[in-house]
């Protein structure tokens, strides 16, 4: 497509705090191989401090695009998104992470994917290269099409984006503890409408890898909204393993627990260990090789747990079973 015919694009960014993190976002997206007169670029800060204004401002006196930040109070991303989407005039709507950079082609990568019909473009994510391989890492992956539609790299054309309007709040923003999941309700509220996806995987940005504390690592607070996808919208059902399971691993877990109970009538039972053992054992890592695998799937055991019980919790609360 000739730089004459390319739409009018918004890149969205919620921030809260990490200066040093939003810095090298914005300055990716500024550096797109988009015409600066199609694309401008909405940060929206809830951080407690001015300190992220005033680096935008700062990069904004350079930038060739539009720049610029908005500022409202804490409430989780959801709502910064929406406020940031309500203050854009593109027609493809870009929403990325702070936590993320994106490569030159991103945003044309992901316009060029819209056509009749296409409401929602998810891009793909890789960890950022370079990084550390430890078990206590945090990062994301994406690199083919999701069901979830996380909004870390994801393009909304403007029309669609308006037929539902913004993203969900959080059940508790004041709580200041962010559970997620706005982003998949926002996505399926719009293919609820008849819009189509697609997927692009020259779309792409890197997600920083940072260490985190065990339980940080352990205790995944998101895991207990899961349960509410297929109870919102039946028909991801069939993305589930099984349809009442998380997926694969989670499923082999829930016949090792089993195992693990069945120890009172036979010590037989520990054979249902197996399962999980082969799954979490096989899988590929760059951290705890070899022989160190056993170690990995006693880490992991602990934290498939930790998933269960809240994926258990979220199956109660919304009454939608999902292990």
């Amino acid at each position: 497509m000739d730089n004459s015919e390319l739409p009018q694009a918004s890149i969205v960014i919620p921030a809260y705090g990490r200066p040093e993190l939003l810095k090298k976002a914005v300055e990716s997206c500024i550096q797109q191989d988009y015409p600066a007169h199609l694309f401008e670029i909405i940060v929206v800060d809830s951080s407690a401090d001015d300190t992220n204004e005033k680096l935008v401002l700062s990069l904004a006196a350079d930038a060739q695009c539009r720049l610029i930040c908005l500022r409202k109070k804490a409430e989780g991303p959801g709502p910064s998104r929406t406020m940031g989407a309500q203050n854009s005039v593109g027609t493809i709507i870009a929403f990325m992470d702070s936590d993320c950079d994106a490569v030159p082609e991103w945003l044309r990568s992901g316009v060029l994917r819209f056509s009749e019909g296409v409401g929602l473009v998810q891009g793909q994510t890789l960890p950022a290269p370079g990084a550390e391989h430890s078990v206590f890492n945090r990062s994301f992956e994406l690199r083919e099409e999701s069901f979830i539609y996380q909004t870390l790299n994801i393009f909304y054309c403007r029309e669609a984006f308006l037929q539902v309007g913004a993203f969900r709040a959080d059940e508790h923003p004041e709580s200041m503890v962010v559970l997620g999941g706005e982003d998949t309700d926002f996505a399926w509220k719009v293919k609820s409408l008849g819009w189509e996806s697609r997927f692009s995987e020259e779309a792409t940005v890197f997600h920083v890898v940072e260490k985190v504390t065990p339980w940080q690592w352990l205790f995944d607070k998101r895991m207990m909204v899961v349960p509410r996808i297929p109870k919102d919208f039946p028909q991801t059902r069939r993305f589930f393993y099984m349809r009442y399971f998380f997926d694969y691993t989670q499923a082999t877990y829930s016949i090792a627990l089993i195992g693990l109970l069945g120890i009172v009538i036979s010590w037989f039972s520990l054979l249902l260990l197996l399962p999980y053992c082969f799954a979490r054992g096989s899988e590929k890592t760059q951290a705890l090789k070899g022989p160190l695998r056993l170690i990995r799937v006693g880490i992991y055991f602990v934290k498939d747990s930790c998933n269960f019980i809240q994926l258990l919790r979220g199956s109660i609360r919304y009454k939608s079973l999902l292990l």
